[in-house]
């Protein structure tokens, strides 16, 4: 168990109160008006889908073989879910760290309950503190239909042991006091299983910002569908977390059992009381399109030699809050992976932040292979969702490029094949802001909260403050060693996934699928899309003065001192071919754009902030 001592409580002391501001700002959420009960309309049939029926004909015909297909793009994300919810006949269990109270998320409610009204098994397991914290949302998920059941994955545990759906902020602080390290340790697995015979496993949660689905910050995530026996191991996955005593059904907590006997003032009883706001007219047709989906799944499986789902064990929430020797079972079996590389490594992730048994294995790798091509696509601090984790991966650019010598790429918020990642990018930029849009960008506005006798009309709310158009962020985690075996789930490279929370993820051993997988990452490290981040160019001395300073800065403990830089973001200049940081012509084919470049609406905060966190506060690196 975690210790309270003099020596960690000043550390502590910054961390709960940080933690306590965050967790203060998720109890403003939105409250939609929700029903008692839901009323029982005519229950449509399942679908009959091309894509289930294939699946039952590969089990029955070759019943050891997995196959594969990896999806791109948000908008097929969400198609395939969809028509896979509708085409279910016995169950349904899906499992998350984020389920938002957005379009996206009250869509995939509705599906659930639909499912369930036809007899699918639905259970679906959220960890609550990254999830939405509302009463009367979570007490019309508790009765919505019997064969609809909703878990929360280690509940905040306020007061004498209470767990509630919406902790008070009072609660919140008790939980940060008295029991940070599990309030800290989150589940960040995602796995999505239909009838026991079909998984998707990979990045996204379920919020409009997965799904290309928002104006401002979208997702570019990744997700893996697949078909055999892996998905069974899926199932276990899921079934164990399930089980686990840190997963409490919540019908069961004490704010949902008290709420339980008052009448709700409204009621949803048909598909329009959901909100949705006519966000998903064109996915609503390609999920009952069965040519479509057929096309879209179907025609890209790809039958792979070997493939297993691995996963932390609930249990690894028990850790010890500030070990950095992580004996999680994904960790292990990743830092094995890489180990075994002799040619080449591919890693996209969101945030790069190195442990140090992180960086030990990649130092390994490099004594026993000095020319082994490592490269990382991740995210600019103009395109990441988080700028205090950006800022320590800053902090370790000289280890990245001289001790490890990696390649790293860093994705532009705006990159030039955007049209290419999100087909829709167009008509969302167009659209007037959504309900659940307008209440973020006005929490305390009188229209936040819908009534019946105020139905969402966009014009209404397409007001003149500056909104962002949709940009782009990294959040695909993926891992592809010497074009031969590939992973694609949920793990960050970075001290949480390693370490605190739970992970999941598709470990693939097949030539055909590493060389598609490793064809995506490539094309986010494309020139258009990322920029290339290197030594910076200075005159024959002064460079390695610099890096000296920088490294005795480093060593430094809670400060950083030295305000010069040892490296750079770089553009690839017109007319000029690409090539590697460590061609000849590097410096003469691209052109230096500074530590932090823009690209579209500026954001100064982000580099504030990043600045401040590299400088004074990368001694929270365990908890980020």
């Amino acid at each position: 168990m975690y210790k309270f001592t003099m020596i960690r409580g000043t550390i502590r002391s910054f961390c709960s109160a940080a933690l306590l501001v965050a967790l203060c700002c998720c109890a403003l959420v939105s409250r939609p008006e929700l029903p008692e009960q839901i009323s029982e309309p005519t229950i449509a049939s399942p679908l009959d889908s091309p894509l289930m029926a294939h699946a039952r004909l590969l089990a029955a015909v070759k019943p050891d073989k997995n196959y594969v297909r990896l999806i791109e793009i948000g908008n097929d994300a969400l198609a395939t879910r969809i028509h896979l919810i509708r085409s279910a006949r016995s169950s349904i269990t899906i499992q998350t760290m984020i389920w938002a109270n957005d379009e996206t998320g009250r869509l995939i409610i509705y599906e659930l309950i639909q499912a369930a009204r036809r007899g699918v098994q639905v259970q679906l397991l959220i960890d609550h503190l990254a999830s939405e914290q509302n009463i009367e949302i979570a007490t019309f998920l508790a009765y919505a239909h019997p064969n609809f059941q909703v878990k929360f994955f280690n509940p905040v545990t306020g007061f004498l042991g209470q767990v509630r759906a919406e902790p008070s902020p009072l609660d919140k602080l008790y939980a940060v006091i008295f029991s940070f390290n599990r309030l800290n340790q989150r589940m960040h697995n995602k796995t999505f299983v239909v009838d026991g015979i079909i998984g998707i496993t990979g990045g996204r949660n379920y919020q409009n910002a997965y799904y290309d689905k928002a104006r401002g910050m979208n997702y570019k995530d990744r997700d893996i569908l697949a078909i055999g026996p892996v998905v069974r191991e899926m199932t276990e996955s899921f079934d164990c977390y399930w089980e686990y005593e840190r997963a409490i059904s919540i019908a069961d907590l004490a704010d949902v059992k008290k709420y339980q006997g008052k009448r709700l003032e409204k009621k949803w009883q048909s598909r329009d009381s959901f909100q949705l706001n006519g966000l998903f007219d064109d996915v609503d047709i390609q999920a009952n399109n069965s040519d479509l989906i057929s096309q879209m799944n179907v025609g890209s499986l790809i039958e792979v030699d070997q493939a297993h789902f691995i996963a932390d064990d609930p249990q690894k929430t028990e850790r010890s809050l500030f070990r950095m020797d992580s004996y999680s079972k994904i960790t292990q079996e990743l830092a094995e992976l890489v180990s075994r590389a002799n040619q080449s490594v591919y890693i996209q992730t969101p945030y790069l932040v190195l442990t140090t048994p992180a960086i030990a294995v990649f130092k390994n790798l490099r004594k026993q292979h000095p020319d082994i091509d490592i490269r990382i696509s991740t995210n600019s601090l103009a395109a990441t969702d988080s700028w205090y984790v950006y800022a320590l991966s800053y902090k370790q650019k000289k280890t990245y490029l001289d001790d490890l010598n990696f390649k790293i790429y860093e994705f532009k918020p705006l990159p030039g094949d955007l049209r290419t990642f999100m087909p829709t990018y167009d008509s969302v930029k167009a659209r007037a802001l959504s309900w659940s849009e307008h209440q973020k960008s006005r929490p305390n506005s009188p229209s936040s909260l819908m009534h019946e006798d105020e139905p969402y009309q966009a014009d209404h709310w397409a007001f003149s403050d500056k909104v962002k158009e949709p940009s782009f962020c990294v959040h695909a985690k993926s891992l592809v060693v010497d074009e031969l075996v590939s992973f694609v789930g949920s793990y960050n490279l970075d001290p949480r996934s390693e370490n605190i929370n739970t992970e999941s993820g598709l470990v693939v051993r097949d030539m055909n699928f590493s060389r598609i997988l490793k064809y995506h990452i490539k094309s986010d490290m494309k020139p258009e899309n990322s920029w290339v981040i290197a030594r910076k160019n200075r005159l024959m001395g002064i460079n390695e003065a610099n890096a000296l300073l920088v490294e005795i800065s480093n060593i430094i403990p809670l400060v950083d001192v030295w305000p010069f830089r040892y490296s750079a973001s770089f553009e690839l200049i017109e007319g000029k071919p690409s090539v590697d940081v460590d061609h000849p012509d590097f410096y003469q084919n691209y052109r230096d754009v500074g530590s932090f470049p823009k690209a579209g609406e500026e954001d100064f905060g982000k580099e504030i902030g990043a600045r401040g966190t590299k400088a004074f506060l990368s001694f929270v690196k365990p908890l980020l």
